[in-house]
């Protein structure tokens, strides 16, 4: 299970290292429920409830892992903050 605090993605968005902040919480838990084409199963749609209104850090349980990103993918997210949420879901 990863920690993952979708209020505060810190995302490089050029190639001479500038940064910027993102809050997605909102609109990827919106996403995950209501707009992309996944349908995983209860406990998914639990933990796009708990994207959308937490204030810090939320546990992603591995197995949604792919799911997120397919939603990330078919809602048009930029490469950047699909390659940083990659990163993240992938960190041991």
């Amino acid at each position: 299970m990863t920690k993952i605090d979708f209020t505060k993605l810190t995302v490089q968005v050029s190639f001479n290292g500038a940064k910027r902040v993102y809050n997605i919480a909102g609109s990827l838990g919106n996403d995950m429920m209501f707009n992309g084409s996944v349908i995983c199963d209860i406990g998914f749609e639990e933990l796009a409830k708990e994207i959308y209104f937490s204030k810090g850090e939320v546990e992603v349980p591995e197995k949604y892992a792919q799911y997120i990103l397919r939603v990330m993918e078919q809602c048009n997210y930029t490469a950047a903050l699909r390659r940083e949420v990659t990163r993240l879901l992938h960190e041991q």
